[in-house]
């Protein structure tokens, strides 16, 4: 190895940064009563504020060293930038280039600015992820006020909108469709409208370019448009699309921007990743480069995959750029974003010949990488990696396995925002064939977090009873289930440990027991007897990480929690612990050669094996 080994006794090396490069999470136009404009763009633990007539762009560090992502910003009549990020409300005066206000909503774990508004007077509004609280700023005195709960049910308030009376109207999601309205005079919330009971999706609101608020329900089941409503006085009135006044907001997701440049410029696009803004001057039709300057620390990095070209392969976390390792050339390279044009990250690989089959979130994204022919961006036959199918039962991937046929690759995960459960996705590389498992043909109400195969070709999956997207679990433990191979039907399922709510981690030996792992315990199952023989707490090992097993070409299998790195002694059932690193570890594992591939954050560490070990 090039790299110093951090501790020669360990064989503990870190590799570096793989991704120098963060994600706008939100941004606005802002325009003060002199007529100068600046686009601000937030990102995790800052902002960048951009001067479009000077060319010159200034990042600006969130106070209290907030290092939490923000979700909406809001540019006030008066051209002062609002955000929000963890528990704080931020104003920044985007013109004198720094924040002059910072809030604490006071509840811990809370995501306050989730959605943001402002009414006539000029009092920001604030609503709170997951408990849907309601929050008022008033700039002249710099307080914030919590007004309570705009629904009691739902996590989610994607949407604020105030109207010239007062009330605060909120999109709400993704259980259930919701848009509340909250009366200015008694504080009392009301709900205008309600999807149908047991459909997902979210209720949106806005606040049109003639001053009036407009809404209507997004189930996410349902393609087509759904009726819009004026609303007014707390009341939800219909009316056709033609009624309905543009909006304030361009853009979708992390790419919303609040306003617009005055004439006759018009924002085109900006990438935080790419450091650059463009606009266009729509009187001559001349394109102008902005560029973004800031500095970073890098990305967080997901789980990694052992190449079958000998490399190793990973993306960071919002932004998602996929990196290659070359372990013999000690290279390591970003190769960017532009490949998959997607927000998050692969969170689960499979390795089946001289593919890589990834699946990202958000939105069940599956690649495939061909590490037997070159990267090439263009779409068509030669594009690699391609995007072969969006898979929403499985919008938060979680495992992944190569069937031992040769041709299979099968990912499980959780569901889409606001539905408790996820299928499973298999594809044949070999004839590009498809088929999707909804939960409701595997275990209702349940998730598929990790798959290993049985002899003979059968699967045996572990579930978890989460829904991390807003739903409501409906059920208590998470169980294993057997998979017939041939008729895709479940043979068998039951809750081996009892309590459990998840089946995290699971890796099969040579003498067919199943090695598995909860959040707090180890336990090995015997799949031909249906019994667990034996568990213990490993809480001393720190919390779980994501895809924290591998198994050697030898049959060995190693396993990470946060503060350690083991090895499964496969003969005694018993864990083994390797080393403790002095740094958290976040997510694994790979194995090349005689080294164990892991992230601890932004960094990817790696740690060599002896030749005792490496058997």
């Amino acid at each position: 190895m090039n790299n110093q080994e951090m501790q020669s006794e360990s064989g503990l090396c870190c590799h570096g940064t793989p991704v120098q490069a963060d994600e706008g999470r939100t941004a606005a136009i802002c325009t003060n009563n002199r007529g100068d404009t600046r686009l601000v763009i937030a990102a995790r633990g800052y902002a960048v504020i951009v001067d479009p007539q000077e060319g010159t762009s200034k990042q600006v560090h969130f106070p209290a060293n907030n290092k939490d992502y923000p979700y909406a910003s809001l540019s006030s009549r008066s051209g002062m930038f609002y955000v929000g990020a963890g528990n704080l409300l931020m104003a920044l005066d985007p013109f004198a280039g720094r924040f002059v206000d910072c809030c604490e909503a006071g509840h811990s774990g809370e995501a306050v600015g989730f959605s943001l508004a402002e009414d006539s007077g000029g009092t920001i509004y604030a609503a709170s992820y997951p408990t849907c609280r309601l929050h008022e700023y008033v700039p002249s005195s710099r307080t914030l006020t919590e007004l309570g709960r705009l629904d009691v049910q739902e996590d989610y308030p994607f949407h604020l909108a105030v109207d010239r009376d007062g009330w605060v109207y909120a999109g709400i999601g993704t259980e259930r469709c919701v848009i509340s309205a909250r009366d200015p005079e008694n504080g009392e919330v009301r709900l205008l409208v309600v999807g149908e009971d047991r459909v997902s999706g979210k209720g949106i609101v806005r606040l049109g370019s003639d001053g009036e608020v407009y809404g209507r329900l997004a189930p996410s089941s349902i393609s087509e448009p759904q009726p819009w409503f004026r609303l007014k006085r707390g009341a939800a009135i219909p009316i056709s699309d033609r009624e309905v006044a543009d909006s304030d907001y361009t853009g979708t997701g992390f790419q919303t921007v609040h306003r617009r440049f005055p004439a006759p410029w018009r924002l085109l696009r900006y990438s935080l990743p790419d450091k650059e803004a463009v606009v266009m001057n729509e009187t001559c039709g001349r394109e102008l480069l902005l560029p973004l300057s800031y500095e970073s620390e890098g990305a967080d990095l997901s789980p990694l995959a052992a190449g079958p070209d000998g490399n190793l392969y990973g993306t960071s976390n919002h932004p998602l750029h996929l990196y290659r390792y070359d372990p013999q050339a000690d290279v390591l390279q970003d190769l960017g974003g532009r490949w998959t044009e997607k927000n998050g990250n692969i969170c689960a690989y499979a390795i089946q010949g001289n593919w890589i089959a990834g699946a990202a979130y958000a939105g069940g994204h599956v690649f495939i990488i061909d590490t037997s022919r070159p990267f090439h961006q263009e779409p068509g036959e030669a594009e690699n990696p391609r995007l072969v199918a969006s898979v929403p039962e499985i919008y938060r991937p979680r495992c992944a396995l190569a069937h031992p046929d040769g041709e299979h690759v099968i990912f499980g995960g959780y569901g889409n925002y606001g539905v408790v459960g996820g299928g499973l996705y298999i594809r044949n590389l070999a004839d590009r064939t498809e088929q999707v498992l909804t939960p409701d043909r595997l275990i209702r109400h349940h998730s598929t977090m990790c798959i290993v195969p049985l002899p003979g070709g059968d699967l045996l999956c572990g579930t978890s009873v989460e829904a991390p997207g807003g739903g409501k679990p409906k059920d208590t433990e998470g169980r294993l289930y057997r998979l017939d191979w041939r008729t895709k039907e479940v043979v068998y399922s039951e809750a081996p440990i009892p309590g459990a709510r998840e089946i995290a981690l699971m890796e099969i030996d040579s003498a067919g027991l199943v090695h598995a792992f909860t959040d707090k315990l180890y336990f090995v199952y015997d799949p031909q007897a249906r019994r667990v023989l034996r568990q213990e707490e490993i809480a001393a090992l720190g919390g779980l990480v994501r895809q924290g097993l591998v198994k050697s070409e030898a049959g060995r299998i190693y396993g990470l929690r946060g503060q350690a790195i083991f090895t499964i002694d496969t003969d005694t059932c018993r864990l083994v612990c390797l080393l403790k690193p002095p740094h958290k570890i976040t997510s694994g594992l790979a194995l090349l050669n005689d080294r164990l591939y892991y992230a601890s954050g932004k960094q990817l560490w790696s740690m060599r094996l002896g030749a005792s070990e490496h058997t």
